[in-house]
Formats: structure tokens, C-alpha cells, sequence
């Protein structure tokens, strides 16, 4: 028989379960632990805006226009720079009754910003995500990992620039094709693995509102922001107008998913409505509601 544990010191056990909480990633983290993410994330993303002068603007809950709108006419209303946090609905919109919660978008609007000061915001808001998370939370591999992010300038390349490479990769997309998710690994590993930028999205991939870029008139003044294994996470533009206001939206599953290094953006939520639902109601038979698993 093994011998028991020295008094104070951890036991094999629980040195398991103690590393369980930083695996690989793929590995969603438990229930706790996802929880204390998210709200960093969220207080720091808050803060972050307060530090620059951003006005948060409540907007309609589950609206059918996008919250853009409220926050552009905020601006057209005497508010250079505004924020909100709005709501990605789901495939079927309200008819889904078991909406997952978690799935934020975090959308920003400001005045006079060319597409170059809207991409270093961005890319100021991710190190300051980056920045305020520590091994206690994520553990030191994923810490190390971000610590990188921060010592360098994240890529930026021009949509046609990326074309150039995939195609020297073996990888020929006709312009004003969307990226697919295999191009998107190719750039990624291009660039190091590091955050990346797309910019100057060709118009055929926008809704008509981008500007159109003066010296390319087929692209326009926008950008896709793309971290490795979770995609694109924030897209910006310098919509038309006059005046012409520059705005982004962030994707907040997608930027947990990077954080923690998870395969899935569903490893990220807290938990879906459904699964409260099965906690809320009592078994109707001998079982328990644990029996339906529970990572907490």
C-alpha cells in the first residue's frame, strides 16, 4: 500500500487534480474557473474603454438592427467615442429556446479615426486582455504564450497581399473570395502564430457602409482581426458618411477561446439554458441532477 501523504505536502491525487485545471488545450476549464475568466475579461474591457474616454451606451436588448446603428447616431449626437455591449443571436433568433448565454459582442464607435488608429486600438485592447491575466487563473503555459503577444507589433497584410502568400503556399483564391478557416491557418502560421490583421477587404465582402479605399477602389478601409485557433475576432471599418465614423466589434466567446486556448468557442460559455433548465427542475426518477455531469 502506498504510503499516506506527508503531512502538508499535496498527495499524488491531488497533485492531478491541481494540474487537470491548466491541460492542454481543448480542455474546458471548470465551471469556477471559466466564471472568474470571463469576468476579468469583461472588467477589463470596461475599464479599458473608461481609461480612453469612451461612453458605454445601453442599447436595445435582442434588437433587430445591429447595435452599430444606436451607437453611430450616439455619435452623430455629440459623443465622439462610445461603446456597448450588445447580444449575438442565435441561428434562429428568439425562436431558439435554448439561447446560450455568453456569446457578447463588445462594439465600439469613434469619431475622426482613421483605419490605422482603429487597428491600434485593437490591438491595444487585446494586450490589455493579454496584459491582466495571470498563470493563477490560466496557467503558465497559456501565460507564457500571451506574454509573447506582447512583445511585438501584431502583423497587419492587406487582403491582396494575402492571396499573394496563400498562393505561394499552394493555396489560390480568387479575389473577393472569403477566407476559409484552412487560409486562415496558413496566414497564422505565416505570421508566427501571432494575432494577426487582414485589412482592405475587398468591397464584394462588405455591406456597402465601409469607405472605399482611395487607392484601391475595389477594397475598402476595413479590417478583419484574426487570433490563431479561434478566428476572427474583431472585424473594423471606417464606415462612408459624412462624417465618417470608425467603428469594430468584438467577438467576446471568440477572444475566451483564444485566451484559454480551447479547440471550441462552446468550451467557453457558462452555461447554456438548458442545462439550468435540467439543474432548475427536480428528477422525475431515482436520479440525480448530477447524473448529468457537472464540471464545476
Amino acid at each position: 500500500m502506498a504510503a499516506a501523504a506527508t503531512a502538508g505536502q499535496p498527495s499524488a491525487h491531488d497533485r492531478v487534480q491541481k494540474s487537470a485545471l491548466f491541460n492542454a488545450p481543448g480542455r474546458p476549464r471548470p465551471l469556477a474557473r471559466r466564471l472568474a475568466i470571463h469576468n476579468l475579461v469583461v472588467r477589463t474591457i470596461r475599464r479599458f474603454f473608461e481609461d480612453r474616454s469612451f461612453h458605454e451606451i445601453p442599447v436595445t436588448a435582442m434588437a433587430d438592427h445591429p447595435a452599430r446603428t444606436q451607437l453611430d447616431g450616439m455619435v452623430l449626437n455629440g459623443f465622439p467615442n462610445v461603446w456597448c455591449e450588445s447580444e449575438l443571436l442565435p441561428g434562429r433568433g428568439r425562436r431558439e429556446p435554448r439561447h446560450l448565454r455568453g456569446f457578447k459582442l463588445m462594439e465600439a464607435s469613434g469619431l475622426g479615426l482613421s483605419l490605422d488608429d482603429l487597428t491600434d486600438l485593437q490591438e491595444d485592447l487585446l494586450k490589455a486582455v493579454a496584459l491582466n491575466l495571470g498563470a493563477d487563473l490560466l496557467g503558465g503555459r497559456d501565460v507564457t504564450r500571451l506574454d509573447r503577444i506582447l512583445q511585438v507589433s501584431h502583423p497587419r497584410i492587406k487582403y491582396r497581399q494575402a492571396l499573394e502568400i496563400l498562393a505561394s503556399r499552394g493555396c489560390s483564391l480568387p479575389f473577393g473570395e472569403e477566407l476559409p478557416a484552412e487560409a486562415e491557418a496558413t496566414l497564422s502560421r505565416f505570421c508566427g502564430n501571432l494575432p494577426f490583421m487582414v485589412t482592405h477587404l475587398p468591397a464584394s465582402l462588405d455591406d456597402g457602409l465601409a469607405l472605399a479605399d482611395p487607392e484601391d477602389e475595389s477594397a475598402t478601409l476595413s479590417s478583419t482581426y484574426i487570433l490563431p485557433y479561434s478566428g476572427i475576432t474583431m472585424k473594423g471599418r471606417v464606415r462612408a458618411g459624412d462624417p465618417s465614423i470608425a467603428g469594430f466589434s468584438l467577438g467576446l466567446g471568440n477572444l475566451l477561446q483564444y485566451l484559454m486556448g480551447l479547440e471550441s468557442v462552446m468550451d467557453t460559455l457558462i452555461d447554456p439554458m438548458d442545462r439550468i433548465s435540467r439543474l432548475m427542475t427536480p428528477p422525475t426518477t431515482g436520479g440525480s441532477a448530477a447524473a448529468d455531469g457537472d464540471d464545476r
